[in-house]
């Protein structure tokens, strides 16, 4: 996943109009506490010059006290600007940032499970989190202080023109010279700044699947390869940061040079002006007090000119995840019916991915309160029928069908409430068992949650817990066994009780005889409603009114247990293969 290739000055004036300009008063508010403490810092200078050539030039002591008192106001007056608007811009951009994150979060929430998978998933989140943190520094400190050192650096050539024009001309010099070494350097920082970011969301991926993998590393020991491997992964990483620490280090160095020479040209010709008397020593002192107040400001804008090529690159990564257009996408005209019977039918049905046909040809109907068995070999296409049955993928070709309205059809709130899908992974979030129920059902009782729970075998389970409902789970479930995770998600799918529920292998780590209890109460619990179960375990399936058996893409069978054993095909070939393993 590339970064956006719209030029940074677009992206720039979008990320203004879109999300800085909503706060356009707060910014109105921050705009005019910077000019306040800016005209401030060029008010001592001056202070400072009348406090020489008139207050101690003659003699005049009770002026001297009056304009260093002056001064005192002036100086309080600053620090109180200076900490309103570090309060104000602090929370501005903080505020914004805040906006920009959850506006990228709400759309990584609409992309395809499918998309989020691999490389894509340390990616997205590093540009949710190390992207944006990149920005909301830019936003808190770096545009507040480019705007402050600007007009700092304005208003004191204004004061230092007022001062002497021949002597500002002078100083000038060094200016166009660091400008031009600015120039030279930038467009290989904005190339760095690229690589950096590009690089940082692959060192995300590779520590997101590493560290979820922790047990298979140390049971093949590949700890020390997999530290090999982290050090080729980080290396793109570090080689751009040195590269843009390098070109930064030469910017601020000539920055320092530049500004260096200026002190020595205030004095060398302002000393001669002094002793030929066309200058005050006032005047040249309080020149010298501004012309060094330049050196911090350019400094800091040099710093930030560095900081800026980062955030640039880390909007555009952060804008090319805001309008990336999801798979699953919910049609203008898509309809919300108002009854769902649970009707299911795969018309003509076929699906590729990457090029690769993994469903071809598939026709089935399966009828509202029907249970129908999906099986076949691992391979064969039955998980992929289940994420097109329930739409977390599009077909290639052909359609999906709920009560005769294709899926694409469908608004998508009204679908996900119709159709429900339990996978072999039990997906639980690090939270209580309360929660993680009321995931699907926000309004359940407690008495609702424990008689799901009940259901599922796990009553006792959580009775006997000391915190019971309110137990944490630990990260995705962990504090609980594969089994209780299964048993807990298809609690959950109970209460969130769909026409049409998909259990995805959804039983596969209980025991035979747990698995059994629990089926007898999901048929129970689920009379009237489309079941659609894909399991590698047959004798599960025995009962149910139909089963359909596919191999490498096609249903090539479809009848009752009975039937299908008695034909002597494919299914009976998959079942006794399996009684075989079993005995």
């Amino acid at each position: 996943m590339n970064a956006a290739r719209a030029g940074s000055p677009k992206l720039v004036r979008r990320f203004l109009a879109e999300h800085v300009a909503p706060y356009w008063l707060l910014q109105a508010e921050i705009g005019l506490c910077v000019l306040v403490q800016v005209v401030l810092e060029l008010v001592d200078p001056l202070i400072l010059r009348a406090v020489i050539d008139r207050g101690l030039g003659d003699g005049d002591m009770e002026a001297v006290g009056r304009l260093v008192a002056l001064l005192v106001g002036a100086l309080a007056f600053r620090v109180a600007f200076r900490i309103v608007s570090t309060w104000l811009y602090s929370y501005g951009g903080l505020r914004v940032m805040f906006d920009l994150r959850r506006r990228a979060y709400e759309q990584v929430q609409r992309l395809s499970p499918y998309f989020l998978r691999g490389e894509h998933y340390g990616d997205v989140l590093s540009r949710l989190t190390a992207d944006v943190d990149v920005l909301q520094r830019s936003a808190v400190y770096t545009v507040v202080g480019a705007v402050q050192h600007v007009l700092t650096i304005v208003g004191i050539w204004i004061v230092l023109v007022f001062l002497d024009p021949r002597l500002a001309g002078i100083l000038a010099f060094v200016y166009p010279v660091l400008a031009l070494c600015l120039w030279l350097t930038n467009k290989h920082m904005r190339v760095e700044s690229e690589n950096a970011r590009t690089s940082i969301g692959r060192l995300y991926s590779f520590l997101e699947e590493r560290l979820g993998a922790v047990r298979l590393i140390q049971e093949f020991r590949r700890e020390h390869a997999q530290a090999k491997r982290l050090v080729r992964v980080s290396r793109p990483w570090m080689r751009a940061n040195l590269r843009l620490s390098m070109f930064g280090s030469l910017q601020t160095s000539a920055a320092d040079v530049m500004l260096s020479i200026a002190p020595v040209l205030v004095f060398l010709f302002g000393g001669a002006r002094v002793l030929d008397g066309s200058l005050s020593i006032g005047t040249l002192i309080a020149f010298y007090t501004l012309a060094a107040r330049l050196q911090r400001p350019v400094s800091l804008l040099v710093d930030i000119h560095i900081e800026l090529q980062s955030a640039r690159a880390a909007l555009r990564r952060v804008y090319h995840l805001i309008d990336l257009v999801p798979w699953i996408a919910e049609r203008p005209d898509a309809s919300a019916p108002t009854a769902v019977a649970g009707r299911v039918e795969f018309e003509r049905l076929d699906f590729a991915w990457d090029g690769a046909s993994i469903l071809r040809g598939i026709d089935a109907r399966i009828e509202p309160g029907e249970r129908i068995a999906i099986v076949g070999a691992s391979g064969s296409g039955k998980s992929t029928l289940a994420a097109l049955a329930s739409r977390f993928l599009d077909p290639s070709g052909g359609a999906v069908k709920l009560d005769g309205l294709d899926l694409r059809s469908w608004k998508l709130g009204e679908l996900r409430r119709a159709v429900g899908v339990v996978p072999q992974e039990a997906q639980i979030f690090h939270d209580t068992l309360r929660e993680n129920l009321k995931l699907a059902a926000p309004r359940a009782s407690d008495a609702e949650l424990r008689a799901a729970l009940d259901a599922m075998q796990l009553g006792p389970f959580v009775a006997a817990l000391p915190e019971g409902l309110d137990t944490e789970v630990g990260e995705a479930g962990l504090r609980l066994s594969g089994g209780e995770r299964q048993r807990l998600a298809l609690a959950r799918a109970l209460l969130a009780a769909p026409r049409v529920l998909i259990l995805d292998e959804a039983t596969s780590a209980l025991d035979a005889r747990t698995e059994r209890a629990v089926l007898d109460a999901l048929r129970e619990r689920l009379a009237g409603r489309t079941v659609v179960m894909i399991a590698h375990r047959l004798t599960s399936v025995q009962d149910c009114d139909r089963i359909l058996v596919m191999r490498e893409g096609r249903i090539v069978e479809a009848g009752t247990h009975a039937a299908l054993y008695a034909a002597g095909g494919v299914y009976r070939e998959l079942y006794d293969e399996q009684s075989r393993r079993e005995s």
